[in-house]
Formats: C-alpha cells, structure tokens, sequence
C-alpha cells in the first residue's frame, strides 16, 4: 500500500504544470533571457529578448507593446512564466525558436514574457487572472483580452491553430 502512495505522489508531481524547484545559481540549464540588439529601424529602437527565426519577444514594457501592436494593427501575445515553470523553460527552449511558429507569430502579434512573480509580471497576473504557467494571453492593442491559451502545448501545430482560433483566424 505504502509503494502505491508513494508512486501517486511521484505521479501527480509529474504532472504539474510547474516545477516547484529553483533554479541553481550555477545550474546551466537555467533559463537565461539574455537580451540581444534587434537591427534599428529608422522609426524606434526595440530591443529583443530573442532572435529570429523563432519568436521575437520584445524587451518592452506591456503599455510599449500595445503602443506597438496599434501603430502595426497587431495582437499583443504575452508569455506568462515564472522562473520555476519546467514546462515555461521548456517551451521557451524547445517551442519558442521553431521558424514556423517565428513566421506565424511574429507577423500577428508583439510578443513580450513576463515573470508573473516579478515587477510589471506581478500587475498583469492580478489584472487578467493568470494562475497557471505557462499561460500565453492575446490582448488587444486596448489591452483588452482577447484570448488565453493556458498550460504548456509542445506541439507547434496545435499552438498555431490555438492562436488562429483566438484571433479569429482560419
């Protein structure tokens, strides 16, 4: 009986959508969101977290980004993570560098990730109710939500079809 409790906790920990550990100060396989120049436009100077042919995601604040999205008729697309997510860490090491998902992206939204346990991350999370990581959010450049894809999807075909269907897209 004892083994079977055993392997029920083991089982139900596997299964959450978040890994309660924290990362390790010299653990190299921490998340690390080094941020990168994006080539300057005579229009505005944008730094990114991460580089094409994958998902853009911006270096800006959330009220830059629906600036953005309205002067470019674009969907605001936030990453919502905290640094003890497994499955956030996975999805931004595995999911978000696909040049599929990059082209599908890139040309619909301004994607910025927030750590939902810190600075402008703690706001968003209370203001749009995120209580699962990963959740991505669509919002309207009015900051208006338009969508919620909640929970890890490892499949680049399934996330593109998730995200048509918020915007309206076939």
């Amino acid at each position: 009986m004892k083994t079977l409790t055993i392997f029920g906790i083991l089982l139900s920990m596997s299964l959450c959508s978040c890994n309660t550990e924290s990362p390790k100060k010299n653990d190299t396989n921490a998340v690390k969101r080094e941020k990168s120049e994006v080539p300057e436009t005579p229009k505005e100077d944008v730094r990114a977290i991460t580089q094409a042919p994958g998902v853009i995601f911006y270096d800006i604040t959330l009220d830059e980004a629906l600036k953005k999205a309205k002067e470019e008729g674009k969907y605001v697309l936030i990453d919502c993570y905290t640094k003890t997510c497994g499955p956030c860490r996975r999805m931004e090491k595995e999911i978000f560098p696909h040049e599929k998902l990059g082209d599908f992206v890139n040309e619909r939204f301004v994607p910025i990730m927030r750590d939902m346990e810190e600075g402008e991350g703690v706001k968003i999370a209370e203001e749009y109710k995120v209580q699962i990581y990963p959740t991505m959010l669509v919002l309207l450049p009015n900051a208006t939500k338009e969508g919620e894809i909640i929970g890890a999807e490892f499949n680049i075909d399934s996330l593109i079809e998730m995200l048509k269907n918020i915007i309206h897209e076939k």
